[in-house]
């Protein structure tokens, strides 16, 4: 638990407060090691201070090795929920007990690291890793008899054991496929007392000081009057020590992502395993209840990644590679006679599944989408079934067949197109049910339908199922849970509510005191070409930016006819609006962030600079992820340094000044 009195509460004495956000991987100092690590937290609070700030807002921060390579930059797929990732070790722990070579060495690739721009994910871990190994060896022993170790391991022992496991079986064998892990594959604990004691002691030894570091660093942030908010990602690795040691609590054979959205017309397959929740509800979440107070340990605040998931998530079939062929779980699938009888839409006249749920393909579909593709699509994929319709040959009849076997991504994605041309998808558990593909006004398989009338019947469908037929439903199974995952502790509740928004998911999110997300070039309906900043409720977060868009001045310069009505109408200047965005420009958006009524103003550090002169030259280098890309390499640093941060009274005074000019400095 926190060791001051800081708390994040609605309502008090300090009722609004101002906060900074940056991935722990983005900081940058004088002693880090490529990257930043949880020690660089503390130099960076000093900074947040200065500025006026109380509140720093990072990414997840949990251990992701699965790959074994760049592509665990992803800090969104976990291999624990509970493991902290051993590259944010900070290597001043380890250091002293080197030899005056090893020190030599040691300080060489200090140096080479740290000077990069971006991070090199494998060098630097790899570098870590030797050192660390060092240190255990020598510093083991010391670390196991003390009296911290030995509460901390008590502690967390019921995670901390099956994590190590996975981690020596991971290495071991190469693999975090643990279905390839032999006698293995299936976890007990019985099977731990055949591994290495030396193999597993290396984890123990590593998340122990992991855990003082960051708890060091909270505990120094507190003094200063700051707070850590953190973030809970919304899944967890396939290939993972969670699942392993539990896969009754996850739909396995399942992905889970999101539908089709600002960031990606085809939705997000992010890969995870769906939640059993029924599973967990039979122990009232222990495993939500652990996972939040675990988390406690270090955070006064926490986002709730995709909160959306806690009311329905999108599943996707495990043979699909994008997202458009994913349903809501859980949902209430439609009966053939609801469909016909409730909708007027003749399913079965139609042809039922044949036409409506498999793969509408017929000869000028293919012309249409294939272009100079359409002969080899013909002869190479496709079969007829009669009366000039197609199918899918057995060996590609799904994307993720496709995926292994074609290279060319043009022709990939035309094939994907054509098995996605669907009006209706089976219940993925109960026969007889189905439900509206999203988004299938935009197939040619409804463009071919010409009766005007059924179109509109369909529309009518697709709407009452995604935006009506389940408020209630969802509304009921969001109470199942998320009143006893808030109450498991007293941090303060955030919920990342951006994107396809059910009517009840505001509600919810006010009964519960959980605050909502307002980033304001990301309305909440269609009606408003931005979220007005004078609507958002106290119990909200906002925000101009997030970690999935691009940062304020790249937003600018996407969309000159949008920037300039945004410049005058919103803003309120006159004239033509300038090609990029000015310190000034800036500084106002800022400025109207901070005097809403939103308890929590939160800003990414580069939108924070673009009001000063300490800004990157060049704003396309400042974004930290493209969410379309499942395996975009999570690498950015900031380019200053948290001394130069610091050091910088042009860019402390701004941040302060504008603070001191709001109601945000109520109470300080």
């Amino acid at each position: 638990m926190v060791t001051t009195d800081y708390r994040l509460e609605p309502h008090t004495s300090i009722p609004y407060h101002t906060g900074v956000a940056i991935p722990v991987f983005s900081l940058r100092s004088a002693q880090s090691f490529g990257v930043g690590d949880f020690s660089d937290l503390k130099s960076f609070a000093d900074f947040a201070a200065k500025s006026g700030m109380d509140l720093i807002q990072i990414l997840p921060i949990n251990d992701t090795t699965t790959f074994m390579d760049w592509r665990d930059s992803y800090p969104y797929r976990a291999i624990s929920v509970f493991a902290l990732h051993p590259i944010y070790f900070d290597m001043a722990a380890v250091r002293d007990v080197l030899t005056a070579a090893e020190k030599v060495d040691f300080d060489a690739q200090q140096k080479t690291l740290n000077a990069l721009d971006a991070i090199d994910y494998e060098a630097v871990l790899a570098a870590k890793w030797h050192y660390i190994k060092i240190g255990y060896e020598k510093m083991s022993k010391t670390v196991f008899a003390s009296m911290a170790f030995l509460d901390f391991f008590a502690k967390n022992r019921n995670w901390l054991e099956p994590y190590a496991a996975f981690c020596y079986l991971r290495d071991l064998n190469q693999t975090a496929d643990f279905s390839q892990w032999g006698e293995f594959a299936k976890f007990s604990k019985d099977k731990l007392k055949k591994l290495s004691t030396s193999g597993l002691n290396l984890h123990y030894f590593v998340q122990f000081l992991l855990h003082e570091q960051l708890k060091s660093a909270s505990d120094y942030a507190h003094t200063l009057g700051v707070g850590l908010k953190g973030d809970i990602a919304i899944g967890i690795a396939h290939d993972s020590a969670d699942a392993w040691s539990d896969e009754s609590l996850y739909h396995m054979d399942k992905q889970t992502g999101a539908p089709p959205d600002a960031f990606s017309a085809t939705g997000q397959n992010w890969g995870f395993p769906t939640y059993n929740w029924d599973k967990m509800a039979e122990t009232n979440f222990t495993w939500w209840q652990q996972r939040l107070t675990v988390m406690r340990e270090y955070f006064d605040a926490y986002r709730l990644d995709h909160i959306l998931g806690f009311f329905r998530i999108w599943e996707i079939p495990n043979h699909s590679v994008r997202a458009l062929l994913g349903q809501f779980s859980p949902a209430l699938g439609l009966t053939i006679e609801e469909i016909e009888n409730n909708y007027h839409i003749p399913f079965s006249s139609w042809g039922g599944e044949v036409r409506v749920v498999h793969p509408f393909i017929r000869d000028g579909v293919v012309r249409e989408l294939a272009g100079v593709y359409n002969d080899q699509i013909f002869a190479e994929f496709l079969e007829s079934r009669g009366n000039g319709n197609y199918q899918f040959k057995a060996q590609y009849n799904t994307q993720k067949k496709i995926e292994a076997q074609v290279s060319d991504e043009s022709l990939r994605n035309i094939l994907f197109t054509l098995q996605e041309n669907v009006l209706f998808l089976a219940d993925h558990r109960t026969p007889g049910l189905y439900h509206p593909r999203i988004k299938f006004m935009d197939t040619l398989s409804f463009r071919e339908f010409g009766d005007e009338q059924v179109k509109q019947n369909l529309m009518g469908l697709h709407n009452d199922y995604f935006y009506t037929r389940h408020n209630e439903f969802w509304k009921e199974k969001a109470y199942q849970k998320l009143p006893v995952i808030k109450n498991a502790t007293d941090m303060l509740a955030c919920g990342e509510d951006l994107g396809m928004v059910p009517d009840n998911v505001p509600d919810v999110m006010w009964h519960l005191h959980i605050l909502r997300l307002m980033i304001e070039r990301m309305p909440s309906d269609s009606a408003h070409a931005v979220n007005n900043l004078d609507w958002a409720p106290y119990l909200s977060v906002v925000s101009t930016s997030s970690h999935d868009t691009s940062t304020l001045r790249q937003w600018w310069k996407e969309d000159a006819g949008f920037t300039q009505r945004y410049y005058n109408d919103v803003m309120h200047w006159w004239g033509s609006a300038p090609g990029y965005m000015t310190q000034e420009i800036a500084t106002e958006i800022i400025q109207r962030h901070m005097n809403s009524d939103a308890m929590l103003a939160i800003f990414p550090l580069q939108d924070l600079l673009a009001m000063t002169s300490q800004c990157l030259p060049d704003e396309s280098l400042e974004r930290i992820n493209q969410p379309e890309n499942p395996f975009h390499y999570w690498r950015f640093r900031n380019h200053l340094s948290n001394e130069a941060l610091l050091a910088s009274d042009e860019i402390t005074s701004k941040i302060k000044g504008l603070i001191d000019n709001t109601r945000r400095h109520i109470g300080r």
